[in-house]
């Protein structure tokens, strides 16, 4: 099960590369489409391995890290898989990652993969803004505050124009290490990325968070 998951998914760009080159004034991300297995009942896990599945090493380490601490902070035990498998093409040995869980102790593995950016146009109407006039004196003839909306707001015509939003995609799956069978999945959206940082953080914030509503974890 774990190999067939676990390919590089990438042709040359890598989700943090990506985000750092969209400028924008803030991001957030969604988690916009979820699924766990109901019938689960083993214990809750305790201990997951993290796997970044990006063509950069750095990325994937950089990825992992940031992962790893997020779940850290909110009291849950994360493994980085660069520390135990610092060549990516061990990714595509099933024996290899069941020696670093048994090396471990993981219960679970966790994989996020790119899934691609999305560019979307929308359109921003033209609007008229009304300001205050900049002076000393207010009214119409200057000769103190009258209550003249004409005279003292002035009209001020704003064009319209074209935004393109780029929106972010990643995957992230988790397996049970007991049967190696698919526990959890979802996908997150993160719409005019400001930072790869900020978007690690706030995928790993929501998946500990669902993870916890659905049971897995404490």
């Amino acid at each position: 099960m774990f190999k067939k998951i676990i390919k590089p998914v990438l042709s040359g760009v890598t989700i943090l590369g990506i985000v750092l080159g969209i400028v924008a004034c803030s991001s957030q991300t969604r988690l916009y489409e979820r699924w766990n297995d109901e019938s689960y009942t083993g214990p809750k896990f305790q201990k997951v391995l993290v796997l970044g599945v990006f063509k950069d090493d750095i990325q994937r380490r950089a990825f992992e890290s940031t992962f790893v601490k997020e779940v850290d902070a909110e009291g849950k035990q994360a493994i980085a898989g660069y520390t135990q498998m610092p060549e990516q093409d061990d990714f595509d040995s099933k024996e290899k990652i069941l020696a670093v869980v048994k090396k471990t102790g993981a219960d679970s593995v966790l994989i996020t993969s790119f899934k691609g950016v999305i560019e979307k146009q929308r359109d921003v109407a033209p609007r008229v803004d009304y300001v205050p006039r900049m002076g000393i004196n207010y009214g119409r003839y200057g000769y103190g505050y009258r209550g003249y909306y004409g005279s003292t707001y002035e009209a001020v015509y704003r064009p319209g124009y074209t935004i393109t939003d780029s929106i972010v995609q990643l995957e992230t799956r988790v397996y049970s290490v007991k049967n190696e069978k698919l526990v959890w999945a979802g996908k997150t959206k993160t719409v005019n990325a400001s930072s790869g940082e900020k978007v690690v953080k706030e995928l790993a914030q929501l998946v500990v968070k669902d993870m916890k509503i659905s049971g897995l974890i404490k």
